[in-house]
């Protein structure tokens, strides 16, 4: 059986609302290597992509709801910022535990003395510990391995740029991302700390000088963006048939084993949305989502049962032989990406309820379709998966695509 396409809408980013988490971070690390006269404090916002809250769909409908709510999978929980020196060398490498106060949409702000008028490269790594990460050893420095990201103190050569863009992350052993392994994130971010932008610090009391005098330092404030390194599906079933039915597997086919740490060759169009990417080599694998207690799917439901969201990792799924046909428009569409459900007329004891009647399937049976349109999964994308069951096997489904955009800052709502 297949699921009859019912549409296929594609939401973009709205005016996002922030609920600011303000906070005040200070690095000491690396003092050493900013005392110059050109040293400056670097004032560093991290904001996560996030899905619109506030958004519209561009199908227009009125009562189109947003999916605005952050689970605690998709919070910061921990974050590390590594910033390396034009010579490649660590400047500073802070790591901040944010398990008991964890961050939907911001984190602000972490200061760093830093030495100026050079470009920096500043890596974000969010969550690190969630999904494992195999680190080469430094090109160049055969006899330090490092094992792992707090290894690299300030003064240490760092990973190249080219090592760090070809890291790759492992889903295969992470199994369920939930509040003790939340999402990876990652970033990757040049900065040039010359005079344009360069502020003084009128908050701060300065230093002593060659001459005993007090000299102010300059400030530059930045606001660096960190993206989830995962797809979220989420999906709902209304039943409005006269029969219950159980929900026991949800399947997307396929999903990749492996994707790169941070973003690889993303590209994005003038609405943020996802226009290229790049991703490494890597297994396709269907992925089941299995419900150990299946889900009731009341007859004659006029609701949705909401069910909990899930999380893949980014890929490109490619296969030549995978074409839907849409018979309603005789368009065919150059799709790889394709889901099922398996529903059942038996209770979870075992009792089957109600007898066959008409065309109505009965016992377990699985119903599959092609995404429309869906030929890649960028990460911190955010599938949204409608169906509806109504009698004689007439099941209806919406897929809405929802990127994730840039989160605005508003000057009022500063620290």
């Amino acid at each position: 059986m297949r699921i009859k396409d019912w549409g296929y809408t594609v939401a973009v980013l709205g005016v996002c609302f922030l609920l600011m988490c303000g906070c005040d971070s200070r690095s000491d690390e690396g003092l050493s290597l900013s005392n110059g006269p050109d040293a400056v404090y670097l004032d560093i916002n991290v904001a996560l992509r996030d899905a619109s809250a506030s958004g519209r769909s561009v199908s227009g409908r009125a009562e189109e709801e947003m999916y605005g709510e952050v689970t605690e999978a998709e919070k910061m929980h921990t974050l590390r910022v590594i910033l390396v020196r034009p010579d490649g060398r660590v400047e500073h490498n802070v790591y901040l535990d944010l398990k008991n106060a964890s961050v939907s949409d911001r984190y602000g702000k972490i200061r760093l003395k830093v030495q100026g008028s050079e470009e920096k490269t500043i890596y974000l790594l969010g969550n690190e510990g969630s999904a494992s990460v195999e680190l080469p050893a430094v090109e160049g420095e055969v006899s330090r391995v490092s094992k792992a990201w707090g290894d690299f103190k300030p003064g240490d050569k760092f990973l190249a740029k080219e090592q760090m863009a070809g890291l790759v992350l492992s889903f295969d052993n992470v199994g369920a991302f939930d509040k003790t392994h939340p999402l990876p994130m990652s970033e990757c971010h040049t900065v040039m700390l010359d005079d344009e932008g360069l502020e003084p610090d009128n908050g701060e009391q300065g230093q002593t000088g060659e001459e005993g005098e007090k000299v102010v330092l300059k400030k530059k404030e930045i606001t660096l963006k960190l993206t989830r390194a995962a797809v979220k599906f989420t999906y709902e079933i209304t039943n409005k048939s006269s029969r219950d039915y159980w929900l026991s597997v949800i399947r997307i086919d396929k999903s990749a084993s492996h994707e790169y740490l941070l973003p690889n060759g993303m590209t994005y169009d003038d609405a943020e949305n996802v226009t290229d990417f790049q991703v490494p080599a890597a297994k396709y694998t269907p992925f089941n989502q299995l419900y150990k207690e299946n889900k009731k799917l009341t007859a004659k439901s006029t609701e949705p049962v909401k069910l909990p969201s899930f999380y893949l990792s980014e890929g490109k799924y490619e296969n030549a032989n995978d074409t839907y046909s849409d018979n309603t428009n005789g368009n065919n569409y150059k799709t790889s990406y394709k889901t099922a459900i398996t529903l059942d007329t038996k209770d979870n004891s075992g009792e089957v309820l109600g007898d066959r009647a008409g065309n109505t399937s009965f016992g377990e049976f699985t119903l599959e379709s092609f995404f429309p349109n869906l030929s890649a999964l960028p990460r911190n994308t955010h599938v949204v998966v409608r169906i509806t069951i109504n009698d004689a096997n007439d099941i209806s489904w919406q897929v809405d695509l929802r990127p994730y955009g840039e989160v605005v800052l508003e000057p009022e709502f500063g620290i």
